[in-house]
């Protein structure tokens, strides 16, 4: 007899409970990684994105969220972008095998252009087109120490493209993962995944890792459940140094390397004079990159701190529409200063940034050859109003760049605390989503359309006098920590919105149809976020998020592009819910479900995707303190369901898969 996933999942599952003994805490288990599970509250958890420094969530001024790395172990989810999916007013949707789309509060997409992504303080973004190359920004999930997410502006510390939210994905200490580890494992969907690292002190005050990943991921299906070229393959590598040479000084090198394939289709719109006048030819891109990060930090009197960090990061994608490579380095300064009612942060930074693409049939750009200069400094103060009850914030962000021009990116923030359980929080904020130069010299063949008979090619244009997008938000938020062991937290915010991008009133010419991008739509935004953790009993914790936001725009007597409109007002989902559940059943063995689902995405190029409700369930058996096996099923409640589909660059969509995937973990 053949099983499915779900039946394989279920027979382990029942197995396992015949061999167990009564539900128990793992806590009375001697302290180890792999077996003694830590059930921290919302609020208990610190933070640095909020104010780059460390505070407790419940001393933040915003929304935000903050994915633990037992949240990760235990969720089953082999990378960051299905990791994110915990968190409410984030959107993460597949487009396919190997590409994500993932925004906050609202305009999604591949290349979604109002989130900014660091790692370790290192920004992911690509300014070239505008978004972040999910597939590659990896690294071993297991030397995560946790993912802040920060809801709403986040310019007024972390600059331009921080305007829907910020997410800073930190990883361990070298000091902190002393001793080997490694994982391997399995299945109908991740063909072949491993991980090895190895810790080790070097002195008695410097550490080093090492790491190495590999994974192959299977296809996904097409509309018609076969297979889809999707497939992809990654292998990665890197070191992180941590040294203590005095008692005052930190100081952090770290690099990454990564090599790999990506199968993907593009769909090409050509100029037959008969049809077909499209073809879909497959691709394999390959792709590759590294970085290295250094940064010092020195403790001053009281909590007065110093610290400097320089990067440089590097990256190729060999891509069918747009061959491209890109370099960065970026020098950061802050100074920590408290004085009397006010803990002042203030900092200064310069980053160098060049893209170099290739033209071809398809995309095609004025200068290809780009460079960019971008000049900062930002201000954050904490004014203390009433000792440990009422704070205000007050700062902003100043730039000066080559491309984009001078910004000013200010905030105001309030916090209140009739009590330590009780939490009250206000922000308005302004930030802006930097202009590029792609977005003044695109060339883009879009597609054809086909008037009697004859195809048209209709074109993409930039525009010089294209200015940057901007936001000026207003939020307000609740923390509050009751009953035994539960939180809750719950944001709600309103956006309005100016200058954002779409194409003019289609012009025809000589050539075909031409449009330009513009600054021609304005609108607004709203919504409301919730987060609710509970730890009911030792060996149980339920954890739940929501979200919930509308989008009305408008567009200027300069454009009638209802496609972007569209896709602004409804390439979100209005209602999105996560639901996880920890189950401690034995000393060694943890059951952990996860259901999740969204209801329609109205439109994305005028096409609506069916919301979805999918199940992943893990269970995990510890025969040895330092062992653990576990079994997973992803996606589990149906056999395949679509998520998104790309908006701009026209590769081919597909739908997401029901797997099962085995793993073994090892620390020595």
């Amino acid at each position: 007899m053949a099983y499915q996933p779900v039946q394989l999942l279920t027979l382990f599952c029942i197995c396992a409970l015949i061999s167990g003994v009564a539900p128990s805490a793992l806590a009375t288990e001697p302290d180890n990684d792999l077996t003694a599970i830590p059930l921290e509250s919302l609020i208990d958890l610190k933070v640095t994105s909020v104010s780059k420094k460390s505070q407790l969530v419940n001393d933040a001024a915003a929304a935000v969220f903050v994915i633990t790395q037992e949240d990760i172990r235990r969720s089953g989810v082999t990378s960051i972008p299905d990791a994110l999916r915990m968190v409410p007013g984030l959107q993460v949707a597949r487009i396919d095998s190997s590409k994500w789309a993932i925004s906050a509060r609202g305009f999604n997409g591949r290349f979604a252009n109002k989130l900014l992504v660091l790692m370790d303080g290192r920004s992911l973004y690509t300014p070239f087109f505008l978004g972040v190359y999910w597939e590659v920004q990896d690294t071993a999930l297991e030397d995560i120490e946790r993912i802040e997410v920060i809801r709403g502006p986040g310019a007024a510390l972390w600059g331009s493209n921080a305007v829907n939210g910020v997410i800073n994905i930190i990883t361990k200490s070298a000091n902190d993962t002393t001793g080997g580890f490694i994982s391997s494992g399995g299945g109908s969907y991740e063909k072949v995944f491993a991980t090895a690292r190895y810790s080790s002190r070097l002195s008695d005050s410097t550490s080093l890792r090492l790491y190495t990943k590999h994974l192959e991921r299977g296809r996904f299906s097409d509309s018609s459940g076969n297979a889809a070229n999707d497939a992809w393959e990654m292998t990665r590598g890197g070191f992180r140094l941590d040294s203590h040479p005095s008692s005052r000084d930190t100081i952090t090198l770290q690099g990454d390397y990564y090599r790999g394939g990506i199968n993907e289709t593009y769909r090409i719109y050509n100029l037959n004079p008969t049809p077909p006048n499209v073809s879909d030819i497959p691709s394999n891109s390959s792709v590759s990159g590294g970085n290295l990060l250094t940064r010092w930090q020195r403790s001053l009197a009281g909590s007065d701190s110093l610290s400097l960090q320089i990067y440089y990061d590097h990256s190729e994608r060999d891509m069918h529409v747009a061959p491209q490579k890109f370099n960065m380095v970026d020098m950061d300064l802050h100074h920590r200063a408290g004085f009397g009612r006010h803990d002042l942060i203030w900092g200064a930074g310069y980053r160098y940034s060049q893209y170099r693409t290739t033209n071809t049939p398809i995309l095609t750009f004025d200068r290809t050859d780009v460079v960019n200069n971008l000049f900062s400094a930002f201000i954050h103060d904490e004014i203390t109003l009433m000792p440990d009850t009422l704070l205000l914030v007050l700062g902003s962000r100043f730039e000066q760049s080559s491309v984009a021009g001078f910004d000013v990116q200010p905030t105001g923030r309030l916090i209140w605390k009739p009590d330590p359980l009780h939490t009250f929080w206000t922000a308005v904020s302004r930030a802006v989503r930097a202009k590029t130069r792609g977005e003044e010299d695109i060339h883009y063949f879009y597609r054809t359309v086909v008037p009697a008979g004859q195809p048209i090619p209709v074109t993409i244009h930039g525009n010089r006098q294209f200015k940057s997008e901007e936001v000026l938000s207003c939020e307000a938020g609740y923390r509050t920590e009751f009953a035994n062991r539960a939180s809750i937290d719950i944001a709600t915010y309103y956006n309005d919105y100016r200058n954002l991008r779409v194409l003019s009133v289609p012009t025809p010419s000589v050539t075909g149809i031409d449009s330009y991008l513009v600054n021609a739509m304005r609108g607004h935004s709203y919504g409301a976020e919730l987060a609710f953790d509970w730890t009911p009993l030792e060996w149980l914790r339920l954890q739940a998020a929501y979200s919930y936001e509308r989008f009305a725009m408008v567009l200027d007597r300069t454009s009638t592009d209802a496609i972007n409109k569209g896709n602004a007002e409804g390439d979100t989902p209005r209602h999105q819910f996560s639901i996880r559940s920890g189950f401690n059943l034995t000393r060694r063995l943890s059951l952990d479900l996860w259901l999740r689902g969204t209801n329609t995405i109205d439109s994305i190029d005028g096409i609506s995707i069916p919301g979805y409700t999918t199940l992943d369930a893990r269970l995990a058996w510890n025969p040895h303190r330092s062992l653990e096996l576990s079994l997973v099923g992803q996606n589990l409640l149906d056999n395949r369901h679509q998520e998104f589909i790309p908006e701009y660059i026209n590769t081919l969509p597909s739908e997401v898969v029901r797997s099962i995937y085995g793993k073994v973990t090892w620390k020595f």
